[in-house]
């Protein structure tokens, strides 16, 4: 149907795509209305993941339309030079042609020929572009479709399409289904020997899911692409913006550590094994002393065992001391006691993932010989020891050389170990040792006392709301922040955005004060039978209660709404229209909550004169 060149556009100086119908196809009249129909059909859609087409002409016999030239590949090409995508890519192509579908579908067009070989990639941004209308079906035109003429790619086309029935978007995404599912495994659901037998399978059988093909495919867009093929066309997505909103990248819902925090939990000491060595020599001659002693064998046992015991607990003072001066620091940074907790638990989470990857890597060679020699040297330092208690060898005899050697060598190999992280302690009690102090400290009464000695504040004092910010002031940061990357004319078009976030944002955050407030005066009575009412204060805080968990809710869904409709826009969208009505809606919540909140303050006047007032100077800020 058309040859494509490369030109250049002299008056705006830029490289395009001119698609020309060859003269000899240009004569038949059919041929030059479906060329000029995509074109028309094409130009009629402005669209981030559409090339869009610029002019439509007629020259020297020639019929032609210029379009953007779009560097890059397309995805057929991509997949029989490189094979199939990674799952990740594979899912932003097959949203961002679905926002596209949606777009067309939305005005009337179906494509019709969804297949890798209309699809652009852009080099350099991957961005994902639909091309070629060639046969698209768009409503209100005369002759867009050829009746009882199968048109389409015979593997990419619906089971209805391949029947020469009426289509709708639906259909194409069955076709992008097709696709999907060759671009994460390599292979196509159906495959026959000729073109009759292919489209009787099309027709009739369910495609084996697309894991069978692609094993390891994450569930979502498995899931998507297995939806997309179904038979029944009723089955599938209704439309574009359901697929893409089925491929949305999952989001990290773990809360994120500040960097303060995070080398808390990574911070090490490089002497703990050799000071547990030495703890461990000293602990095992105070307890042969202290047998020595109890069989009668040395009547002056007492002082020396002291003396020991207290020179083998002598590294716990460093170490204890070391580990407080560190808790201090964050409390000194506006940490609370409850922030160190929650740090604690998900380092123990992140460890328990990091061991269960590091279960597939195995030890390197370096490891295993610096344990076995570490192992060896605290062994002759035990042996030496031994030997010293029996008598067998004797310092002022033998030479104090005897004793310092080992005791030199297993401090800097144990020294050495412990940096380069060489595991000592069987993996099921790695978790315990972790934990060790640190945790079992703090998460006791006396942690709590120490905290409070050591100047831990009550309320997080770090700049940008802590180190678990509010569901609400996470999203009001990511809002600002999406804003903040926006070109400017849509910041102009937006103007009003930073305030109404803002103003979400302050809802949300008094409702959560109300809430913590009358969660701590206690649980509020459920309505009783009928002989034997609920007290009207009851009821009065369980009204409040739900009125504040209602002003919560519909304040934290409009700031997810907006920073969903950001994502939009930054993801290639050019409608404004969503987010425009959704701040509206959000500035009218604003309204209804600030009227609740002057009917509310009424009340508890009328019930006791000032309440309001007093409640909220009370109100932690």
């Amino acid at each position: 149907m058309g040859v494509v060149y490369l030109a250049r556009d002299v008056q705006l100086d830029r490289d395009v795509a001119i698609k020309v119908l060859p003269s000899a196809v240009a004569q038949s009249r059919e041929a030059r209305e479906r060329f000029l129909r995509e074109a028309r059909t094409a130009a009629g859609l402005s669209h981030p993941h559409i090339v869009p087409i610029h002019r439509v002409s007629e020259a020297g016999g020639f019929v032609f339309f210029v379009m953007s030239y779009v560097e890059g590949q397309t995805l057929g090409e991509r997949l029989r030079t490189q094979g199939p995508l990674p799952p990740a890519d594979a899912a932003r192509v097959l949203r961002e042609v679905a926002w596209a579908l949606a777009y067309a579908h939305g005005r009337g067009v179906v494509h019709r020929d969804v297949k890798p070989d209309n699809i652009l990639l852009e080099a350099g941004t991957g961005r994902a572009l639909v091309t070629d209308f060639g046969i698209a079906y768009a409503e209100g035109t005369s002759g867009s479709t050829d009746p009882g003429t199968i048109m389409g790619t015979a593997h990419f086309m619906s089971p209805e399409q391949a029947a020469s029935a009426p289509v709708d978007g639906r259909s194409d995404l069955y076709s992008l289904g097709v696709v999907g599912y060759l671009a994460v495994s390599g292979r196509l659901p159906f495959d026959a020997a000729n073109l009759p037998a292919l489209i009787v399978r099309q027709s009739t059988e369910t495609p084996p899911g697309v894991h069978t093909a692609a094993p390891g495919l994450p569930p979502a867009l498995g899931a998507a692409i297995d939806r997309c093929l179904a038979l029944d066309p009723d089955d599938r997505f209704p439309d574009g913006e359901a697929l893409a909103a089925a491929l949305a990248p999952v989001p990290d819902t773990r809360p994120t550590l500040p960097p303060t925090l995070r080398a808390w939990l990574a911070a090490r000491n490089p002497l703990l094994v050799p000071y547990l060595g030495w703890s461990g020599v000293i602990g095992t001659l105070t307890l042969a002393n202290l047998l020595a002693w109890v069989t009668g064998n040395r009547p002056d046992g007492p002082a020396d065992i002291v003396l020991l015991g207290a020179i083998a607990s002598l590294p716990l003072l460093p170490i204890v001391g070391s580990h407080l001066n560190q808790a201090r620091r964050q409390f000194k940074a506006g940490h609370t006691l409850a922030d160190l907790r929650r740090a604690l638990e998900i380092g123990r989470r992140e460890r328990a993932e990091s061991e269960a990857l590091a279960k597939e890597d195995e030890e390197s060679t370096s490891h295993r010989v610096l344990r076995l020699v570490t192992v060896g040297s605290a062994t002759w330092l035990a042996v030496t020891i031994g030997f010293l208690i029996q008598g067998v060898i004797h310092e002022n005899t033998t030479g104090i050389a005897w004793l310092l050697v080992p005791l030199g060598s297993t401090l800097v190999l144990g020294a050495v170990s412990n940096a380069l992280g060489v595991q000592f302690v069987p993996e099921k009690l790695r978790g315990w040792w972790h934990a060790g102090i640190r945790e079992r400290l703090w998460q006791s009464r006396i942690g709590e006392w120490v905290a409070r000695k050591l100047g831990a504040p009550e309320r997080s004092r770090v700049v940008g709301g802590g180190a678990f910010r509010a569901t609400e002031a996470a999203l009001g940061l990511a809002a600002g922040e999406l804003y903040a990357a926006l070109p400017k004319a849509y910041q102009e078009q937006l103007a009003d955005l930073p305030a109404t976030v803002a103003a979400l944002e302050a809802r949300a955050a008094e409702a959560r004060a109300e809430l913590e407030e009358l969660n701590a005066i206690g649980p509020v009575a459920s309505p009783g039978p009928s002989d034997r009412p609920v007290p009207s204060n009851a009821t009065t805080l369980r009204t409040r209660r739900d009125a504040a968990a209602a002003q919560l809710a519909e304040s934290v869904a409009a700031l997810e709404g907006i920073r969903l409709d950001l994502l939009r826009l930054h993801a290639g969208a050019s409608d404004l229209a969503p987010i425009t009505t959704l701040l509206d809606r959000a500035r009218l919540l604003g309204e209804d909550l600030g009227r609740l909140a002057d009917a509310q303050r009424e009340v508890d006047d009328a019930i006791e004169p000032g309440a309001h007032d007093r409640r909220r100077a009370n109100t932690p800020a």
